[in-house]
């Protein structure tokens, strides 16, 4: 909090934060660890799920006594790390269908009811490899390719992901997709996030995460 409050002392513009949790305390996840391959415990509207949202809305009030606003947050970090065996950092996995319950029917609503329903939400924070069937999955705004104009190898995968049962409601709360570089090499632009801006053009694509080199051992 003291760097973030020096940093927006100096700046000529209001800083635009984002948050991204990497796992919920430890009584909520069916492993009991903040590491390795775990979840939330039971299903989305539960009080599990319930309670991991309201703690959202807690993070953004804490920040806000200290005149720290945020412009978004993500519905956490890389969730497929959570899905990991023995994964040595912090993670909560999720699928993309369990994210996007969990919006629909938690998170999202628990943002747009709060005093931070201005804050954006959004999916995935994981590595472009996942898309564009991540938000396929999530998200329900867009224009998948009949069967008789599969031209292209990419066309194959979305429209297997058309397949997947898409939500509305979890659309309405969703603002962008976040996504990491460290597999980068295995997911051409071309095929991920080209072909996702041409399904979901009023979706950002934002880069949330780097490192010091873009292959994940570095």
């Amino acid at each position: 909090i003291p760097i973030l409050q020096a940093a927006q002392a100096v700046a000529k513009w209001p800083l635009s934060l984002y948050a991204s949790p990497w796992t919920s305390p430890v009584w909520m996840k069916t492993n009991g660890a903040m590491t390795g391959r775990g979840t939330l415990k039971g299903s989305p509207g539960d009080k599990y799920h319930q309670a991991w949202a309201k703690y959202f809305i807690r993070f953004l009030d804490e920040y806000a006594k200290h005149n720290l606003t945020f412009w978004a947050v993500t519905a956490g970090n890389e969730p497929t790390a959570g899905e990991i065996v023995f994964y040595p950092f912090q993670c909560l996995g999720f699928s993309p269908e369990h994210q996007r319950d969990f919006i629909a029917q938690d998170l999202g609503p628990a943002l747009a009811n709060s005093s931070h329903h201005h804050v954006q939400l959004i999916i995935l924070d994981d590595q472009r490899v996942m898309l564009p069937y991540w938000a396929e999955v999530v998200s329900s705004h867009s224009s998948c390719p009949a069967s008789q104009q599969i031209s292209q190898p990419w066309a194959l995968v979305t429209l297997f992901s058309c397949q997947v049962l898409k939500d509305p409601v979890a659309a309405s709360y969703i603002s962008g997709i976040g996504i990491h570089w460290y597999l980068d090499f295995l997911a051409p632009i071309d095929l991920t996030l080209s072909i996702t801006h041409h399904l979901f053009p009023n979706h950002f694509l934002l880069s949330t995460e780097a490192s010091t080199g873009s292959y994940f051992w570095e």
